[in-house]
This record gives C-alpha cells, structure tokens and sequence, in this order.
C-alpha cells in the first residue's frame, strides 16, 4: 500500500555515446543531443495576487480555527452551566419538599396542642382582664456625648456583643 504512494522520478540511463537519453512527456525514451541541456521548470515569483490570495488564505485558516476553538468552548460552557442548573433545581424541589413537610409538621403540632388545651383535664383557663400585666414604659435617658479626643480613651459601655 505504500509503495503506491510513492512517485518515481525518472534518472537518465548512463550510455557509452555522446548521446543521452531522457523521458519525453508521454513516458517514452528519446535521445538528446550532445550539449543540449533538457529545460526544467523555473521558480517565479508570485504575483501579488496570489501572495494578496495567500494572506486571505492564512488569516481565514486561523479565523476558522478561532471560530471552531470559540464554538468548543461555548458548547462545553453550556454543557457546564445545564449540568449546574439540573443539579440546583434538583436541590430545590428537594427543599420544597421539605419545607412542604415541615409546614405539615407544624400544623399537626399546632392543631394537637390546641385540641390538649381544649380539654378540661388540661388545667387551662382561657385568659381574663384581671390575669394581664401591664407594663409601664421606662423613662427617657439623656444623650451620651462621646468626645473625640485622642488622649482620652474611648468610653467602655456595658453592652451586649449580640442579640
């Protein structure tokens, strides 16, 4: 199979006269003559359309690799994001479901609860006017001025770090 591949390239017999022999375009032997030197074919330059034809063709060669490279990574980016978006609606009916079962939690609770005060063994009174405590409010305290002094250290209130 690769010896198919490969072109062959005629060389001229050596003979013992002043003639040599070449191969003619249609694959036959044909002498030469003493002197004269078979043409081959010259290199030219290019012309400035086909160097102009060359440049589109790089630049659309590397263009198209570009796209292609670009076309990849957009596939595989919306693969990547799918993926993600699958997984976080998946996590999302799951807490829906949870929640639904926990607010069914807390209805049965809350409805059992009321139905143990609904009986008398219980103990429960419903509440009267003379069992409320009224609180009254407590009175205004004056503004703290904090002074922004540098020798002076800074006030230390007692306050809680949180609530």
């Amino acid at each position: 199979m690769s010896a198919a591949l490969k072109s062959y390239v005629p060389r001229p017999l050596p003979s013992s006269g002043s003639h040599t022999r070449t191969m003619s375009t249609t694959g036959v032997l044909r002498p030469l003559k003493a002197g004269s030197v078979p043409s081959l074919p010259v290199a030219t330059r290019p012309s400035p359309l086909q160097r102009a034809m060359g440049h589109v063709h790089t630049v659309s060669s590397a263009l198209a690799l570009s796209l292609v490279g670009l076309t990849l990574v957009g596939y595989g980016t919306s693969v990547y994001l799918d993926r993600q978006l699958g997984q976080a609606s998946r996590q999302l009916s799951q807490l829906q479901r949870s929640e639904q079962q926990i607010i069914t939690a807390n209805a049965t609770l809350t409805r059992h609860m009321a139905q143990q005060a609904e009986q008398p063994e219980a103990g429960l009174l419903p509440p009267t006017p003379d069992q409320v405590i009224f609180l009254n409010p407590a009175p205004q305290r004056p503004a703290v001025v904090v002074e922004d002094s540098l020798d002076t250290p800074p006030l230390q209130t007692h306050r809680p770090l949180g609530y």
